[in-house]
């Protein structure tokens, strides 16, 4: 019988790393899923996985995962808001550099070559050119940014070291399962939460603002399509839907979708940080990866009110 191949997913508890578990899970792999629960939650993760409560940024839990015999990692964990992280800095980059610093270093030690690494639009910072690609120079304009963009500097050190690195750099992931909870990071979570909640939506900033935004089953297929593959070793790539959305017209749609073509909207002032537009060039990973996003903002966001409407029993 053939062995089954074996990952670490990091991050594991949070929304997307919750999603790319399950998914390997199906596809027949076996997964073990790290996280410290700062921010993810333990109901998230997939009842076929390990489990284990650990914080990547600690020296010592490296040591705690000497006995593991792993095909590859993904590299999930870490705060993901640029607007929190000026309220802790040291945190978020503890967060995120010392945590695949040491991740990189126990990878080295055991020979487990493949590490795939989830960055984000925000190093772009505020874009010179649209849509952006990957060779556009990095600018961060936030603390987590600047650690994200810390830690792509430390992968692509490791690949010169053996290290079989792939950098994929999110855009606005949204969908099923979004921590509604968190009113710092991800825009559709944050105006679906308010309607859950009946209260006027607040939007922090102009609403001519714009973001490239993909659903979280797309997302997940790009990882899945470069587990092994070659091409993608070495490279980074934005991981987008290549199309342009007003913050205006998501609210409008996500209203429709939820069945509330009027609504209370409600502006305010901006946060520190924050990009005011961004759209990405997907040209390079649909080379190498024949990978496009499937799922259209209308049908995304009906699949994302769907299951909090299930889960919530909103009105």
């Amino acid at each position: 019988m053939k062995k089954k191949l074996h990952f670490i997913v990091t991050g594991g508890a949070g929304f997307i790393g919750s999603h790319l578990a399950s998914r390997l899970i199906d596809d027949g792999y076996n997964v073990t899923v790290i996280d410290n629960l700062s921010t993810g939650r333990e109901r998230n993760i997939p009842k076929k996985a390990v489990f284990l409560n650990l914080d990547l940024a600690q020296e010592h839990t490296c040591t705690l995962l000497e006995p593991i015999q792993c095909d590859g990692v993904f590299h999930l964990s870490g705060q993901s808001s640029g607007e929190a992280s000026f309220q802790d800095p040291l945190s978020d980059l503890r967060s995120h550099v010392l945590s695949t610093f040491w991740l990189l270093k126990w990878c080295k030690e055991k020979n487990v070559r493949r590490f795939i690494y989830t960055s984000s639009m925000s190093i772009y910072g505020d874009p010179c050119y649209l849509p952006v690609d990957e060779s556009h120079p990095a600018q961060p304009k936030s603390f987590y940014a600047a650690a994200k963009a810390s830690a792509e500097a430390y992968i692509n050190l490791y690949r010169t070291m053996g290290i079989d690195a792939t950098i994929f750099r999110l855009f606005s992931v949204y969908g099923p399962g979004q921590n509604l909870e968190n009113k710092m990071q991800g825009m559709v979570s944050i105006y679906l939460s308010y309607i859950i909640e009946r209260m006027p939506i607040i939007v922090k900033g102009s609403k001519y603002r714009f973001r490239d935004i993909v659903y979280i089953d797309d997302v997940v297929d790009a990882f899945c399509k470069a587990i092994y593959n070659h091409k993608t070793y070495g490279k980074t790539y934005n991981v987008a839907s290549g199309v342009k959305t007003r913050v205006e017209d998501l609210i409008e749609a996500l209203k429709a979708a939820c069945d509330k073509p009027v609504y209370p909207v409600k502006y305010a002032d901006g946060t520190p940080g924050d990009q005011f537009g961004i759209v990405g060039d997907i040209k390079a990973i649909t080379q190498d990866l024949k990978w496009k996003p499937r799922t259209s903002l209308t049908a995304g966001l009906k699949k994302t009110v769907d299951f909090e409407r299930e889960r919530m029993n909103f009105e």
